[in-house]
């Protein structure tokens, strides 16, 4: 359907111009979408009418059908079969994702828009931290990524929305005399591998899950080697004789699982770490103590696995050396000597 019918003595104007030829124009046919213009010229109205009836024909070609009637858990579902699979923290990472899903009624994935997130993720607030909320923003952009790079899907429709800002909490980590204190609590427990996996994160940095789930064959001439880390590279770290005699010499894994031995240990304790840093709180106090005592960060950061120095250097501020030539190099250093 098409017709150009010019208004009487061309009185349609705008502010700065008279435009007498009135469009209405449907270029798909009587249910398409209806284009209602007006123009300076006949000329121009038939222009657009060509421009349009070229531009549906050419879209037939390769557009997609316009129904993709997938939701949101279909896409979750097919992340995960394609790509999520392989990923180190999926059984952490897919529930979260479901949850969203769940949270967002399922909606049909072709009209999520940024508005129906931003909303979703308001009400999220009401009972969750602002980290919780990033993260689940996190998961969700990486996932329409991933199927855009597998050609799935064309858009991600939250790829512009932007994470919430937040207050990096307190980074805790014990004092030089909490470290017996808490030590002992755990000895006198009667859970030595409680004790042991405690010793170990604190000589070494690692997490208290890489400890706790440590093998035989992970252990070998004094070094321990992290498999199946966060980042998802192995990393070996030396450890003391002492240390090694105090793991267990038996085949297969080495603890049973005791995370909540500790957590009764250090409760009886007057160690108060900050909210969610119970056992990160060993990891902390390696890191800072090892800058204490004048350790390197690029040591540091092959330490605890980091993918990159921006993670590690939270921790460059314990150095005693750290920004010492602002003494030295400053504009003022020596203008005393000067002045003389």
């Amino acid at each position: 359907m098409k017709k150009i019918k010019k208004i009487q003595d061309g009185i349609w104007k705008t502010d700065s111009e008279t435009l007498p030829y009135q469009l209405d124009f449907r270029p798909s046919g009587y249910n398409g979408k209806r284009f209602k213009k007006r123009f300076q010229t006949l000329g121009e109205a038939r222009r657009f009418i060509n421009f349009k009836i070229t531009e549906q024909t050419n879209l037939k070609d390769w557009e997609p059908d316009p129904e993709d009637n997938r939701r949101l858990s279909d896409l979750i579902d097919l992340w995960n079969n394609l790509h999520g699979k392989s990923l180190n923290d999926i059984k952490k990472r897919l529930p979260k994702m479901k949850a969203v899903c769940e949270g967002m009624n399922n909606p049909l994935a072709r009209k999520l828009t940024p508005t129906d997130w931003t909303k979703y993720r308001a009400k999220r607030l009401e009972t969750v931290s602002i980290k919780t909320v990033n993260n689940d923003q996190t998961y969700i952009n990486a996932m329409f990524n991933e199927l855009i790079r597998l050609n799935e899907i064309d858009i991600n429709p939250i790829r512009n929305v932007r994470a919430l800002k937040y207050k990096q909490p307190e980074m805790g980590y014990l004092e030089p005399e909490e470290i017996p204190e808490l030590l002992n609590e755990l000895l006198n427990s009667r859970n030595k591998d409680a004790y042991i996996v405690a010793k170990i994160a604190l000589s070494t940095g690692a997490r208290w899950g890489e400890a706790e789930s440590l093998t035989s064959r992970q252990i070998s001439n004094n070094r321990i080697t992290y498999i199946n880390t966060k980042g998802g590279k192995n990393r070996s770290v030396p450890i003391s004789e002492e240390l090694a005699a105090e793991i267990p010499k038996k085949k297969g894994l080495l603890f049973s699982s005791c995370i909540g031995a500790f957590k009764k240990a250090i409760a009886r304790t007057e160690i108060q770490p900050p909210k969610g840093q119970m056992t990160h709180i060993l990891r902390h106090t390696f890191a800072s103590h090892f800058m204490m005592n004048g350790g390197n960060i690029l040591v540091l950061k092959e330490t605890l696995g980091h993918a990159s120095i921006n993670d590690t250097m939270k921790y460059a501020h314990f150095s005693k050396t750290h920004l010492e030539d602002v003494v030295k190099f400053n504009p003022l250093a020596g203008c005393d000597d000067n002045n003389e």
